[in-house]
């Protein structure tokens, strides 16, 4: 019920301006972290709270998570490291797409952020800099396993091990998994096999490294993947890469929009832009304030929901705006609030429906969609 979720915030108070809202629950977020605490049971956790924590919100969702204990985040880019440490001093942040600009890296070593190094530019320019100034760099160093997207050879960690030890202060050897959520795919034995040479190797330097291979789904594999720390992501806000409800994880989020106008449409008629839709028979549509800029994919073409009511959407789907079916329940008024997945509508068939992942709709909710945290 739309009703028992909202009236804790007092929707009804909302400014009128707010015609979309995403709910984010605080506790399932905590919920789905100490589930997964357990799972890796003496690994730490590094939470990746990269795009705004996938869309729902860093600041909030950063600050829950360190009440939990949590002291490790993984980021982007050097803009998004900059506002994680904000939040709380003394905090492991990374930063996993390395940073290639002097002054950015220079302000990072001098905050104490780590630099994920992912190729031998980066290394160099790192080691260069570092050099330079006479600082010693936290950094990470990412070995690619089998993802062939960012992540150093094989071929290059003996340069490293020799160029590391003045200028470098490495804390962490990490890797990513492909096919994690794939629980039968081939390439997690194989990487995992890869990986488990690089550690024997790095451990020859006996040096303090801590060692990083699993994200969200490689924590559920088996305890083989899990090593010194984790990554979990999109499982922690309570989004799962398959179509399925991972079991122990609750959902975190909810996406609602307001109705703001009801009209009658006759036999005949066409609705939206294009006149994609025809009316069949007289109707009863209702338009509501969310489009494609507040992250309701153009493309859609599934349904809303209203208590116990199903309403199909109908015509395009514009950027601020989408129109529904309600002559099935004509009591549907301006400023009720109909789910657009969540509760009645998961957001795991949601993605399914718009044939991509949960995380890309959950990071592309828009910045006009007012965030209630419950």
């Amino acid at each position: 019920m739309i009703s028992k979720k909202l009236k804790k915030f007092n929707i009804n108070s909302l400014n009128n301006s707010n015609s979309a809202v995403l709910t984010v629950s605080l506790e399932s977020i905590k919920s789905n972290y100490n589930f997964l605490k357990k799972k890796i049971k003496k690994s730490e956790i590094g939470a990746s709270v990269k795009a705004d924590a996938y869309g729902l919100g860093h600041i909030r969702v950063c600050k829950t998570l360190i009440e939990l204990g949590c002291k490790n985040f993984f980021v982007a880019n050097y803009r998004e490291g900059l506002e994680i440490i904000k939040i709380k001093k003394n905090l492991n942040v990374f930063i996993l797409n390395g940073v290639s600009v002097k002054k950015e890296i220079i302000n990072l070593i001098r905050k104490g952020i780590n630099i994920v190094i992912n190729n031998m530019y980066q290394l160099d320019k790192l080691i260069l800099i570092a050099k330079e100034k006479k600082l010693k760099a936290k950094c990470a160093l990412h070995i690619d396993t089998g993802m062939n997207r960012l992540g150093l050879d094989n071929s290059e960690l003996e340069k490293i091990i020799m160029k590391k030890k003045k200028y470098l202060k490495i804390s962490l050897i990490m890797s990513h998994l492909t096919s994690s959520e794939n629980k039968n795919a081939k390439s997690n034995s194989l990487q995992l096999k890869k990986f488990r040479l690089l550690k024997r190797k790095f451990e020859k330097i006996k040096n303090n490294f801590k060692f990083s291979l699993a994200n969200s789904n490689g924590i559920l594999l088996n305890k083989n993947f899990h090593f010194s720390l984790c990554r979990p992501g999109g499982l922690i806000f309570g989004l799962n890469l398959t179509n399925f409800k991972v079991a122990g994880i609750k959902n975190v989020i909810s996406l609602y929009a307001k109705v703001i106008q009801i009209k009658f449409v006759n036999k005949g008629d066409y609705v939206g832009y294009g006149g994609k839709y025809k009316a069949k028979k007289n109707l009863v549509i209702a338009i509501l304030g969310i489009g494609y800029a507040d992250g309701l994919p153009r493309a859609y073409s599934g349904s809303v929901y209203y208590k116990n009511y199903i309403f199909p959407i109908i015509g395009n789907i514009s950027m601020d705006l989408c129109t529904i079916d309600i002559s099935s329940y004509k009591k549907l008024k301006i400023n009720d609030w109909v789910e657009i997945f969540g509760n009645s509508f998961s957001i795991e068939e949601f993605a399914n429906n718009c044939n991509t992942i949960t995380y890309e709709i959950s990071s592309k909710i828009g910045p006009r969609v007012k965030k209630i945290y419950i």
